[in-house]
Formats: structure tokens, C-alpha cells, sequence
């Protein structure tokens, strides 16, 4: 009984005595840990997206899923690179690429079941491992399946219906996620044609070759322009090679393959692809207005449900602004376009949200507000149905009419 009263006493004294004078600076530093790990968690930039794998190769078929209509307003995609300009602000004078005008192809794979081959591609002439479509972060991309006992790449082509060239000027656009190995593939149907290889440690035209910066593993948006036989690189708001003799006219096919950079050895989780875009390019903004009374572009691209322009838009907008400073008359009303994916209630305020981003860029260079209004329409104004993802590109837009207002 002694020795029990004595343990009860010791017990009420320890629970009536502070934590610090019980477990001395042990407690203390273990706090002081929790502290900073907490501190350092909140510091610390969020991991990139980790892409969902593909399923194993099965005898079952793989399992379908539904294509998903975005829950946002328009489905404008791609992710902003780490060293690109803060939020809003654009790509500077050394990023001349502008995306073309009018649209020959486009496929954000949309409207391809999770697990099939989409069907406006073929691997004709093409083939090796095998590619399908995948659903990651609400968007689809094309996927290669990479496995340990293959070394294969893919190679697919778009279907196109081109019988003699393609035009002289026009752009290849896409956004790839992988840090391996890719070629854009261009020529004539019978003939082996030309390529453009983007690799982790360079980057190959017909007749050049560039180092390059290993690729960080994060979303990249890669943008070809060809003019004639003239081909220029552009990889997240950089102009990384060009070649003046890069492809052999005509053009008849356009393909993408994913290359087999160490898939044997270090086979990789994701190789992936997708708004894949080709317009004719080279029109001139001036003959435009003076013929038109607007200037219709595609170029100046926002994120997704945002307001917030995207830096590939910088070259775009520095043509509308060259426009605007050498006619110091020359009034616009900007008006911006949706597709019609969100409705009205959402699209309308976000298309003027869009048209006065544009606005306060502009004004930002030096140009008198006063010369400016802008307008909002959504998607009550569309040049194509909207019932397809070319349509929907075709319809998101940011047009400059000329007022006198």
C-alpha cells in the first residue's frame, strides 16, 4: 500500500508540473523542429503535376472514359515555364513567333476517349510502340506507352488532305510533356522528308545543331515557324535554332514521334502531347484593317477561365501596337471572344476582362487610353460551330475594330 500511495503521488506531481520542467529542453527542441518544418513547407514551391501513367499492356482492353467538358469558361491549356514573366506580362523582343491566323488542324484530343488512338491521326507509314490517349489535371494528351522491353518510339501523322503543298507560311504549335526526345516531321507522301528533333541536350534542324539546356520536368510550348523552306525553333519564349534550309517544298504530311531516348534503359513515366496546331501565317495586319476595318487575331492567348494573357501572346500584341503608334489617329475597340464552353453568365465578363488586359497592356506601352474601348462578346459571336475542338480554337480570339468614337 506504502509503495502504491508513493507511485499516485508521484504521478499528480508530474501531471501538476509544467511540460517544460517534466521533459526539459527536449520538448523545447522538438518544437523548435516542427517550427521550421512548418516554416519551410510553407516556402516551398509546389511540386509539378505528376502525370497519371498509362495503363499495362493487357490482354483486356483498356478501360474508356468519357471526355469531360471543361468546368471553366474556354479551353485555352498550357502551363506557363518557371523562368517565363510574372503572370500577365509577356515574352520580350528576342520571341518573335506569331502564331498563324487562319487554322488548318487542330486536336487538344478532347474528343478521343481515354485509351483509344485518336481518330484524326494515323500511324500509316508510321507506327512502332504504342500510343493512346490519357486524361491528367482535367486536360488530354497523347501518350506513348513505354516499356522496359522496347526501345521503339511511335511515330503518328495528322490527316490532312493536302494534294499540293501546304501554305509557304505557317506554324506548328504544341505543348509536350517529357524529358526525353521528340521530332516534328514534315514532306511530301512517297518521299522520307525532313525533321526537327528536340532532344534533352540539343537540338537538330537538316543543317544545324544546337546545345540546349536539359529540359525541366514541367509542361513545354514548342512553336515551329516555316516560311518557304526557312524553319525556326521556338521553345517557351525562346528562339533556340533555325535553319533557312530546313525543309524541301512540297509539304503534304505533318507528323509527330515521340524517340526512343533511353526508353530501354531508363524507360520514362511520361512522354506526352497535345494542343497540337497548325495555321497559315503571314498576314498583314495593315492591308487587314485598311480592307477589313478590323484586325482579327489569334495570337493573344490567356489562361485557362483567366484573364491572366500568356507570354507567347508578346508578339502578337507588339504588332497591334505598331499599328497603333504609326497612325496616331487610329482608334480600336477591342473585343474579346470565347468559345462556348461556360455559358454566358461566365464567358461575357471574362471576354471583357480579357479585352481590357489587352487594353492596359497597350496603354502600358504608351498608348493614350482614350484610344481604346473594349467589349466583351463570349461566344455570341462565333466564326465556326463550336461543336468541335477546331471550331472552339477558331473561335477564341481577341479582334481590334476601328472606331471613330
Amino acid at each position: 500500500m506504502r509503495v502504491a500511495a508513493i507511485l499516485s503521488c508521484l504521478v499528480a506531481a508530474a501531471l501538476a508540473t509544467p511540460a517544460s520542467a517534466q521533459w526539459g529542453s527536449f520538448l523545447d527542441k522538438a518544437q523548435q523542429k516542427a517550427k521550421e518544418a512548418a516554416d519551410a513547407a510553407n516556402k516551398a514551391p509546389p511540386p509539378p503535376p505528376a502525370p497519371k501513367a498509362a495503363p499495362a499492356e493487357s490482354s483486356e482492353p483498356a478501360p474508356k472514359a468519357k471526355a469531360s467538358p471543361s468546368k471553366g469558361a474556354d479551353s485555352d491549356t498550357g502551363a506557363a515555364a518557371s523562368d517565363a514573366p510574372p503572370p500577365g506580362e509577356v515574352y520580350g523582343n528576342e520571341y518573335d513567333f506569331i502564331a498563324g491566323e487562319r487554322l488548318i488542324f487542330f486536336d487538344d484530343f478532347s474528343t478521343t476517349d481515354a485509351g483509344d488512338f485518336p481518330m484524326k491521326w494515323t500511324t500509316k507509314d508510321g507506327g512502332g510502340a504504342p500510343t493512346e490517349v490519357v486524361e491528367q489535371s482535367g486536360k488530354h494528351w497523347l501518350k506513348l506507352r513505354a516499356e522496359k522491353s522496347s526501345a521503339q518510339g511511335s511515330k503518328q501523322f495528322i490527316r490532312l488532305d493536302v494534294k499540293d503543298d501546304l501554305p509557304p507560311k505557317f506554324t506548328v504549335e504544341f505543348d509536350c510533356y517529357t524529358t526525353g526526345e521528340y521530332l516534328l516531321l514534315m514532306g511530301k507522301r512517297g518521299s522520307h522528308g525532313s525533321r526537327i528533333y528536340i532532344g534533352p541536350e540539343k537540338i537538330e534542324l537538316p543543317h544545324t545543331t544546337i546545345k540546349r539546356d536539359p529540359p525541366p520536368n514541367r509542361v513545354q510550348h514548342v512553336a515551329i515557324s516555316l516560311s518557304g523552306s526557312y524553319a525556326k525553333v521556338y521553345v517557351d519564349g525562346r528562339r533556340l535554332g533555325q535553319d533557312p534550309e530546313a525543309f524541301q517544298r512540297p509539304i503534304t504530311y505533318v507528323g509527330f514521334e515521340f524517340h526512343n531516348y533511353f526508353l530501354y534503359t531508363k524507360p520514362r513515366p511520361f512522354d506526352m502531347m497535345t494542343n497540337f496546331r497548325v495555321a497559315e501565317g503571314g498576314k498583314d495586319y495593315g492591308t487587314e484593317l485598311t480592307t477589313a476595318g478590323r484586325i482579327v487575331t489569334h495570337g493573344i492567348t490567356f489562361d485557362v477561365s483567366s484573364d491572366v494573357m500568356r507570354p507567347e501572346s508578346g508578339p502578337t500584341l507588339r504588332k497591334i501596337l505598331k499599328v497603333l503608334q504609326e497612325d496616331d489617329a487610329l482608334k480600336f475597340e477591342i473585343q474579346g471572344h470565347t468559345d462556348s464552353q461556360g455559358g454566358d453568365k461566365v464567358n461575357i465578363p471574362l471576354s471583357e476582362r480579357r479585352a481590357q488586359a489587352v487594353k492596359t497592356w497597350l496603354v502600358g506601352q504608351g498608348i493614350e487610353a482614350g484610344r481604346l474601348t473594349t467589349k466583351g462578346f463570349g461566344a455570341t459571336k462565333p466564326l465556326k460551330q463550336n461543336d468541335t475542338p477546331e471550331g472552339r480554337a477558331e473561335n477564341r480570339r481577341v479582334e481590334f475594330v476601328k472606331t471613330s468614337k
